[in-house]
């Protein structure tokens, strides 16, 4: 026998449900040690892993998956799932190139309905799978997973208002552990905390989960009882009334780490009619004491030591740019108290942890609410405060219309901090930020940056403070630089002009934001191998664009490429070429960006190889393109 007996022998849903219901808390035990031992070497989500062990076994033994239809929602508590359905040995290559992604994946396996990274969505889905099935004649069961974070998201409220109308055959189970990446924030919050710790409502809980079972077989009496009385008995003394007044039918909570209550009671839900919400208590990170302690820590971690778990970090050299994002925020608060922070959910993925500790009232966590959050920014700096909108990228697309409607067209001036801009390797195609460009430009007043570096961030950061005249925002990769850097002279951000590197004429590299890295590196490389001579041009400022400074630049050089880390249609590199001189975009050669296409995941050096955007690829293409030009290339003949 190996390590996992038991697990070992579950290649499907099917062979789970082959086994005894005395045997799930042992196929728990066992994939909460697989989890453990796999990420513990190879890094990857965690804590939420953890926590939805056992409600995963529990479905797929109760569900006829796949063809009863389970849908999660966000997707970083998959794991358990993935285990279950085949990819157990995949998950030894989760985020990695060419391996399982780390969310639902459709095209991974007929078990994952959806491609999901982002929150709120899974009910919505569920409704549209309940319907369907309906309106085809068919006859399986239909349920989803949403946190207790996502469920209190706009669009989540949107489809249970919308399910409580429609009353089709629907079961969602909200896996309630308190927290989403960070703790939980909201009103919601503080509701499904209060059925939890409330002494009334546990000596009730057992009662009206019972009485609610056998509603459907206690008679017609019974029943016209519970509709014209027992609804306001339930709301005095019994939890859930919210769901309830939706037109859910409310189950819980229950023990979500029990694997045979949780059995017995999806047994009896599956056989109930109408929309039903089962309130399940779980704990981040379950089974493993590191994790329990600190689950926002381990809520995603890298190469870990299982029996110590993960080192604490000492005085790196390195630093985040979210964290320039703090400490530069930091630096504004303690001087302007007009300044403040908003984030949705995101406090320390922003790293906005440390500032909130300091000022917990002027960083402004609203949950998963992206939407609200940008509405909410500029209704802050029309009531005269300074707010720093700190999102990521791709989240920042949930909130496109009232970046539109309600900060673009009236000109308010939110300072829109995009984190997670480019590529962002291991997260995979439903966090890629390569949105951001096109969208913003497409929306009129507001200014765009493109910090190349962490300086030009702090600066810009800097320069936002006193900035009345409108919106700005500034883009920055996932990543970090050298903490030295932060020690120079901060560059003049105010000024729209590009920078310059060299004097040569052959060529022009024309480099948006962090890549001035890559066109530095680039120009060193064919000059070394082929005696190109190249001028490097940093554009950061995308609006307004410097466009007669470019045109002197591009005048002097022969040709020019475009590097860039977003989709070729929604880029500064298309905004440039439409906005110089038709005699020189004639010189233009090539723009290396993303095509318009789903990007994988892997680490970002292997991406941007796999699309020709490494500098290796773009030499080659100058070499080959450019071997007749009159200089020497070392080694021709």
């Amino acid at each position: 026998m190996g390590r996992y007996p038991l697990l070992e022998q579950i290649n499907s849903p099917e062979d789970l449900r082959r086994l005894d219901l005395g045997d799930l808390p042992q196929v728990c035990f066992e994939i909460r040690e697989y989890i453990i031992d796999t990420l513990s070497s190879i890094g990857g989500h965690f804590a939420s892993n953890l926590g939805a062990v056992e409600l995963t076994v529990a479905l797929h033994y109760v569900l006829e998956t796949p063809r009863d239809r389970l849908i999660w929602d966000v997707g970083h508590q998959i794991y358990p799932h993935k285990i279950l359905t085949g990819r157990r040995e995949k998950l030894r290559r989760v985020r990695r190139k060419d391996g399982i992604s780390g969310f639902p994946k459709r095209e991974e396996s007929p078990y994952d309905l959806y491609n999901t990274g982002h929150a709120g969505t899974s009910i919505s889905q569920l409704l549209g799978e309940a319907m369907a099935r309906d309106q085809l004649g068919l006859k399986h069961h239909c349920a989803c997973v949403i946190g207790d974070a996502s469920i209190a998201s706009g669009m989540a409220f949107e489809a249970l208002n919308h399910g409580g109308h429609c009353r089709t055959d629907a079961i969602v189970i909200l896996n309630d552990n308190d927290m989403s990446i960070s703790q939980n924030v909201g009103a919601l919050n503080q509701y499904l905390n209060r059925l939890m710790t409330s002494p009334l409502y546990n000596r009730w809980r057992r009662f009206w989960l019972t009485f609610t079972m056998w509603l459907p077989v206690l008679g017609p009496a019974i029943q016209l009882f519970h509709k014209r009385v027992g609804k306001s008995l339930r709301d005095l003394w019994t939890p859930g009334s919210l769901f309830a007044d939706f037109g859910f039918r409310y189950i819980g909570p229950v023990d979500g780490h029990d694997v045979v209550e949780l059995v017995r009671v999806l047994r009896k839900i599956v056989r109930m009619k109408g929309p039903i919400l089962v309130h399940a208590y779980t704990q981040k990170g379950k089974g493993y004491t590191f994790a329990e302690n600190e689950p926002i820590r381990y809520h995603s971690v890298s190469i870990f030591n299982r029996d110590q778990g993960m080192a604490r970090s000492g005085g790196s050299e390195q630093v985040g740019f979210s964290e320039i994002v703090g400490e530069t925020l930091l630096e504004i608060f303690q001087r302007n108290r007009r300044a403040v922070a908003v984030t949705p959910a995101m406090i320390e993925g922003s790293g906005l942890r440390s500032l909130a500790d300091r000022y917990p009232t002027r960083v402004i966590d609203v949950g998963i609410a992206e939407q609200h959050s940008v509405a909410f920014s500029g209704a802050l700096a029309s009531g005269g405060l300074i707010p720093y909108l700190c999102i990521y990228s791709t989240f920042l697309v949930r909130g496109l219309d009232q970046m539109v409607q309600d900060v673009g067209l009236m000109n308010l001036p939110v300072r829109i901090v995009i984190d997670r801009a480019g590529c962002v390797g291991p997260d995979g195609e439903t966090h890629q930020g390569l949105f951001d460009i096109g969208y913003l430009l497409a929306i009129p007043n507001i200014r765009i940056f493109a910090a190349a570096n962490g300086t030009d961030l702090k600066a810009f950061l800097l320069l936002m403070e006193s900035d009345e005249s409108g919106p700005l925002a500034v883009r920055f990769p996932k990543g970090s630089v050298a903490r030295s850097e932060l020690e120079r002279e901060l560059p003049d951000v105010k000024s729209i002009r590009p920078w310059i590197s060299g004097n040569g004429t052959d060529l022009a590299i024309l480099c948006i934001g962090t890549m001035w890295e890559n066109g530095l590196d680039l120009e060193r490389k064919i000059r070394n191998e082929s005696g190109l001579l190249s001028t490097v041009v940093g554009v950061r400022w995308i609006r307004p664009l410097d466009v007669k400074s470019l045109e002197s630049i591009l005048e002097s050089c022969t040709n020019f490429i475009i590097l860039e880390d977003s989709y070729e249609h929604a880029s500064a590199a298309a905004f440039i070429l439409n906005s110089i001189a038709p005699a020189l975009r004639a010189r233009h050669l090539k723009s290396f960006l993303f095509p318009t296409q789903v990007i994988p995941h892997g680490t970002r050096e292997e991406i941007m190889a796999e699309f020709g955007m490494d500098n290796a690829t773009i030499a080659e293409f100058l070499r080959t393109r450019l071997r007749a030009r009159p200089f020497a290339i070392p080694g021709d003949a």
